[in-house]
């Protein structure tokens, strides 16, 4: 299993950086930073933008793709401790097959009419792109970017992964930092941070057009 994560600044470094590197003695870990001496364990790409944007989660994920050509599972820097993570250190994850993505969770969106998901701010949003990117179906599941495992498809990895690093341009500039989001929305937490989040939406749709799954990833004693 190849593994991948995003760690950028000193802080988000020297707090998380000891459990990432004891990931490293036993697994193949790629980490996209700013702080590289922080991980001797681990495979390193530079981080090199001024500024932080979540869709680079992505980014990395096809990158170490293109050179590994298979398989490659992204995971925040802290969640090492999530139950998920763990189940995947330890084998003990239900078996990925060869052709879905998985990820920490599934929202079923398409099991909700427009209007009931026009009334997220951010999924408004993220609709309106859609529509604007041409698609006529703006309702897709939803990917939790916590954890993306996405699989190593030869005659669809090509095309998706120019789908959607082409529009992470769009992304950044619709979820931009410093937004002030309606209420107590999520999206003003990431804001705070950087751009391009609901990363995951992008993902999404362009698997959706390809017939790739989306899955959760779950323990194998989890009863069907």
């Amino acid at each position: 299993m190849i593994l991948a994560t995003l760690c950028v600044g000193i802080d988000w470094c020297e707090k998380h950086s000891q459990a990432i590197n004891d990931i490293g003695e036993n697994h193949t870990i790629y980490v996209y930073t700013d702080c590289p001496h922080y991980f001797p364990n681990c495979n390193i790409i530079q981080y090199t933008r001024s500024d932080f944007s979540y869709f680079e989660k992505l980014v990395l994920l096809f990158n170490v793709m293109d050179e590994c050509n298979e398989r490659v599972t992204y995971f925040d820097c802290d969640s090492t401790k999530r139950n998920q993570v763990q189940l995947m250190l330890n084998g003990l994850n239900r078996p990925f097959d060869n052709k879905s993505i998985y990820t920490y969770k599934v929202f079923k969106n398409v099991e909700y009419s427009v209007k009931d998901l026009s009334t997220d701010p951010s999924l408004y949003t993220l609709m309106n792109v859609y529509k604007e990117l041409g698609f006529k179906d703006v309702r897709c599941n939803y990917p939790h970017e916590r954890i993306l495992s996405i699989p190593f498809i030869p005659k669809k990895y090509k095309k998706l992964k120019e789908k959607v690093l082409n529009v992470q341009p769009i992304w950044e500039k619709n979820w931009p930092a410093g937004k002030s989001w309606v209420g107590t929305h999520p999206c003003n937490k990431w804001s705070q941070y950087g751009c391009g989040y609901a990363e995951g939406g992008a993902l999404s749709i362009y698997a959706k057009e390809l017939k790739i799954n989306l899955e959760p990833i779950l323990p194998i004693t989890t009863l069907q």
